[in-house]
Formats: C-alpha cells, sequence, structure tokens
C-alpha cells in the first residue's frame, strides 16, 4: 500500500511540474488592426460593436488604430512603409498609376449583394469580375446653400462669382476639385476639367484667383457645422448638413446645369495582411460589415454622405430619400461626374494653379 502512494504522489508531483513548465495559455488573443480613413467612417459606436462582434466571433482581444488621412497622397507613404492594414480611397485611386491597389481579392464579403447594383458594376475596386474593395459611402462635391439666405436653389456654379456672395461662401482646400468646378463653371467639358493644358489659360487663372480670394475660409478635410454655419454657400461634401439643421440652419444641394463631381468612396485590404490569415479574416468581417443597414443608416445620418445600399431604403425619411435620390436608381450616373485619375502632368499642373490662386489670399 505504501509503494502504490509513494507512486501515485511522483505522478503527481511530475504532472504538475509538467503544468509549471508549460507557458500561460491566454483564453484569447490580442490583435491589432490599423485603419486609415478620412476620420468619418469609424465612428466610436461602430468601433465598440465591431471589438464585440470580434471577441464573440473569434476568441480575439481586438485593438483598432484609427487615423485620419488628410488626402490621397497620404495613402502611398502608409501603403510603402506597411503602416495601415485597411485604407479608405476614393474611386479614382485604386488604379491610378501611383497606387496600383488592385491586388487580392476579396472572399468573404457576403453583404456585397446588398450594394446598389450600378456601383457593383464600377470597375474602381473590381478587375475580370473579382470584388478588391467595398464601397462605403458616395456623393457630390456639391454646391450647397443655406435656405434663409439664399431662397432659390442655385442652377449654375457662376453664383461663386456673383459679387453680392464676395465673403459669404467656404471652399475645401483641395485642389482638384475647385479646379475641375471653376473649369466647369467656365463651360468647359467634364472629360478636359482635370487637363492641365487645356486650364493653363490667362482667363482660366483669373476665375480660379477670384473664387480663392473672395472665400470666407478653405476648410480641410471634410467641411463641418462651424465651417458653414451663418454663410450662404459652400462647396461641400454635405457632411455638416445633419448638424447644421440642429444648429437651426437648413441648407440644401443644388444641381448646377454643369454638372457637379462626385466621388464614391472604398475600404481595401493592404498587402501588409497578406501573410496574416486571421487578422485578413477579421478585417474582410469589418469590411462585411459596410453595407449592413445599421452601418449605412450612419453614413446617411451621422456621415451626411449617400448610401451605397438598396436595403438601408426602408429606414430612412422620405425626405432622407429625396436628398439621395433613391428612387431615381439612375440619377448618381447621369447627373454626376466621378473623378479620373490624373497623370503627373496634369496632376503637378492643377496642383501649380492652385498654389498660384492662394497666394493672392490675404
Amino acid at each position: 500500500m505504501k509503494q502504490f502512494v509513494n507512486k501515485i504522489r511522483c505522478i503527481a508531483l511530475s504532472a504538475m511540474a509538467l503544468l509549471l513548465m508549460m507557458p500561460a495559455i491566454s483564453s484569447a488573443s490580442t490583435e491589432t488592426l490599423r485603419i486609415l480613413e478620412w476620420d468619418t467612417y469609424m465612428p466610436d459606436h461602430h468601433q465598440q460593436k465591431f471589438i464585440k462582434l470580434v471577441k464573440e466571433k473569434y476568441g480575439v482581444d481586438l485593438k483598432l488604430d484609427v487615423r485620419a488621412a488628410k488626402e490621397h497622397d497620404d495613402l502611398f507613404p502608409a501603403l510603402r512603409d506597411r503602416k495601415a492594414d485597411i485604407i479608405v480611397a476614393s474611386h479614382h485611386i485604386p488604379k491610378n498609376e501611383r497606387f496600383q491597389l488592385i491586388k487580392r481579392k476579396l472572399d468573404n464579403i457576403p453583404n456585397y449583394k446588398n450594394i446598389i447594383p450600378a456601383l457593383q458594376r464600377l470597375d474602381f475596386c473590381t478587375q475580370a469580375g473579382k470584388v478588391y474593395g467595398v464601397p462605403v459611402a458616395r456623393g457630390p462635391y456639391g454646391l450647397i446653400y443655406n435656405t434663409a439666405i439664399v431662397t432659390k436653389s442655385p442652377d449654375s456654379w457662376n453664383i461663386f462669382w456673383d459679387p453680392k456672395f464676395r465673403g459669404k461662401y467656404t471652399i475645401g482646400n483641395i485642389y482638384q476639385h475647385n479646379v475641375s468646378n471653376t473649369a466647369l463653371a467656365m463651360g468647359i467639358a467634364p472629360d478636359d476639367i482635370s487637363d492641365y493644358m487645356k486650364l493653363n489659360t490667362p482667363e482660366f487663372m483669373e476665375k480660379l484667383t477670384y473664387l480663392v480670394v473672395n472665400a470666407r475660409s478653405l476648410w480641410e478635410t471634410i467641411d463641418r457645422p462651424e465651417d458653414l454655419k451663418g454663410l450662404a454657400l459652400a462647396a461641400s461634401w454635405g457632411t455638416g448638413i445633419p448638424k447644421l439643421r440642429e444648429m437651426g440652419e437648413i441648407w440644401k444641394f443644388a444641381e448646377p446645369k454643369e454638372g457637379t463631381t462626385a466621388w464614391i468612396d472604398s475600404f481595401m485590404i493592404s498587402h501588409t495582411l497578406e501573410d496574416k490569415p486571421e487578422l485578413r479574416r477579421i478585417a474582410e468581417e469589418l469590411l462585411n460589415s459596410v453595407p449592413s443597414d445599421d452601418y449605412q443608416t450612419y453614413i446617411v445620418r451621422g456621415a451626411g454622405c449617400g448610401p451605397v445600399t438598396t436595403t438601408v431604403r426602408d429606414r430612412l425619411t422620405p425626405e432622407e430619400i429625396e436628398r439621395f435620390h433613391l428612387d431615381a436608381p439612375s440619377h448618381f450616373e447621369k447627373h454626376r461626374i466621378l473623378w479620373k485619375p490624373m497623370g503627373k502632368r496634369d496632376r503637378k499642373g492643377l496642383k501649380r494653379l492652385w498654389n498660384k490662386a492662394l497666394k493672392q489670399r490675404k
């Protein structure tokens, strides 16, 4: 009996020794997902909801490192230096000669079927029928007006050059889009509004300079309510309109007869996750949340942007449906001028025109 007890004691001690030698096993792994976007698309409530989903579904303690880009030129160094796992890029960037972001297709985005068919067919984040990015929002760099001051919807971009609105409007500090709007106001064809050789004239420079010099302010990255409050007009993404309403000002988009330039933003996964299958799957889970009704409702009411799905319509008010033309599915295709990728000559040339006008601001 004594020998038997000694054997049991030896086995127990050996087992304890083995346990002590084994490394501690964490109840959940920890991962960090780095996101570079426009300070719009990852609100705190969506981050917390997604972190909870990842914990429940994958057993991963996820940390989100969300940073704001100021312009598309910020994307290239972040990708080159492997500092971003997910980026948000406008439609003219993925196939631009500087970026060439079309690398590896997405595999796990079941909610993609909810995206407006016309947006699914565009080639900005597809190639050979395969999907490489998920649209998140759409909208114009449009002409908006304060209905208390401008009682009739403007029908032309040339309203910015009406002397009575001098100092009563704001525009973004964004070279390409203001150059394009100035070109539209001059009657230049949409296909030529980013062509430096056709815009580099004294007449064009005079008109662009007037626009820049007589703006009350030049907002940065996105227009916020405080940038617009009390003014008459703005060139705008429309992101500040919901908050302006809460502040007692009703702003609306006009439909200039010359047309309006527009954008479609998409989430894309970078090459940094090629050798990280678990984190890539989590990244795809984030992209799959973008076309959900909850998230697209935020896009309309929180971000002030146009939704990219058809299913969200049932959650919106008649006013919201009218604002984003959701009863006219072809409106975006027919009335918006999508920005085109620019070559080196046009990109540098348009910047040169813009900077020359900026120098005239006091």
